[in-house]
């Protein structure tokens, strides 16, 4: 420690790898970059830890897919980016998530990444699955 006059009432910690927050820095050509990170394909995210995600088109989301990303956690949010133009709110999915307490958004990929980086930043708790767009 320094003899500075600055005493900060707050540190921020950093993580690193997977246990840092997972902010999404870019989208697009296939891929991601998540926490300094480039990932190809679509993704997977929670506060800290993110997954590939084996989907390709929006039609290739379930319940039972989410469930298994999802494990043990039952975030308030669940944001799905899924395209540049979802052409569906997935309505059944959203009822049987809601039944689990997880709330569905869906939305384009770059919106998803934009509220997802918000959301993240204020502490919400919040996954979101992120289809890959060029």
């Amino acid at each position: 420690m320094s003899d500075s006059p600055h005493k900060p009432a707050i540190t921020v910690q950093e993580f690193s790898g997977d246990a840092a927050l997972q902010i999404v820095h870019s989208y697009g050509g296939g891929g991601f970059r998540i926490t300094k990170e480039s990932y190809v394909g679509s993704q997977f995210i929670m506060s800290r830890l993110r997954l590939d995600w084996s989907i390709t088109t929006a039609e290739d989301v379930t319940f039972e897919g989410i469930m298994a990303m999802l494990g043990d956690e039952r975030p308030d949010l669940l944001l799905l980016g899924l395209g540049e133009a979802p052409m569906t709110n997935l309505p059944v999915l959203g009822k049987a998530l809601s039944q689990e307490g997880v709330r569905l958004e869906v939305m384009s990929t770059p919106a998803a990444c934009r509220t997802w980086n918000v959301m993240v930043s204020e502490g919400r708790s919040a996954a979101a699955g992120l289809l890959a767009i060029d």
